[in-house]
This record gives structure tokens, sequence and C-alpha cells, in this order.
């Protein structure tokens, strides 16, 4: 029996949100939320400046080279509000990250949709251990993945290059979970 593995997921479809793959006229709705400069503050790329960058990440980062990018839909009430990524360093980890417009900040999307990936990494039998991390001054997103059950392992010193912070390396916080 062949199993398509959390790799593969098309949609994942919760009370509110959707998680599905994007598209070229997602481009738009999804440039609105990567040019508002408090958005990527503590990811690792920067603000786009124009659709057309927008649509270059769409089509040439986004679920390329082992990474799976779904976008967080409202559906019709409210269209495209962000986007959850996964890669598997290792075939029975999946480190996940995340980011969400500035309007709909603090209304429980983002906990819905790490429930989704969550839910759907416990229901692939390769899959043991969940991780995220965040910027430690990013509280919102450390409360998200504490809340989402996840536990906070420690302090990565020096670990990622989050350019809208500085140029330097900086110490981030590692969430994980283990799933089975």
């Amino acid at each position: 029996m062949h199993h398509r593995g959390m790799t593969h997921v098309d949609v994942l479809t919760g009370p509110r949100v959707t998680l599905r793959a994007p598209t070229l006229d997602d481009a738009e709705p999804l440039f609105g939320i990567a040019s508002d400069p408090a958005v990527p503050k503590y990811m690792s790329w920067r603000t786009h400046r124009n659709v057309g960058e927008t649509r270059r990440v769409i089509t040439e980062v986004l679920n390329v080279g082992g990474e799976t990018t779904r976008l967080i839909d409202l559906g019709e009430d409210g269209g495209v509000i962000g986007a959850i990524g996964w890669r598997r360093p290792q075939p029975h980890i999946i480190d996940f990250g995340y980011y969400l417009g500035r309007r709909w900040w603090g209304r429980g999307f983002m906990a819905e949709a790490v429930r989704l990936l969550l839910d759907s990494a416990k229901s692939d039998p390769a899959v043991y251990r969940v991780s995220a991390y965040c910027y430690v001054d990013n509280t919102a997103s450390a409360r998200v993945l504490e809340r989402s059950g996840l536990t906070l392992e420690g302090r990565l010193k020096r670990y990622a290059r989050l350019p809208n912070i500085s140029s330097e390396p900086q110490d981030c916080l590692l969430f994980a979970k283990a799933v089975k």
C-alpha cells in the first residue's frame, strides 16, 4: 500500500479555514499581505515590492525543493489571509512555519491552521515529530505554538537570519511535539 503522506497534502479543511495550494490567481491577495511591513517582520524574507515579485514567489519558491506551502483561505467570506508551510528535514520530522495578514491577527485563524497541519501529521504513519521556531520576541507566534500543544524545547542561539530585524543571525525559540 502506498501512503501519500503529508508532503502530498492537497487540501485541508477546518471549520473556518481551508489550507490549499497557491495559484497565480492568488498573487494579488497574497501581495496585499506580503507587502505589509508588519507581516514579514519576523520572517526570513523581506516585504514584497510589487505583485510581480509575489507571482515569482508563487512559481519559483513555494512548493519547490521539498517544501510544501498551503494558503490559508477563508473561502467566499474572506479569501486568502496567510500561508503555512512545512518541510521534512528527516523522513520522520516535519518543520513548519506560517504567516498571517495583520487584519486577521488575534482571531484564532492561525491556531486553526496549525491544528489542521498537526492532525494531518498525526495521520501520516511516517511522522513522529513536528517542530517550529520563532524569533525570541515574537510572543504572538510563541503563544500559538504553545496553545497548539507544542512545548518550548529551548533557545537556538544565532539561529536564523531575519533581514527585517538585522543582517546577523538572531536567537529563536524552538517548539516541538511528538505526534506518536
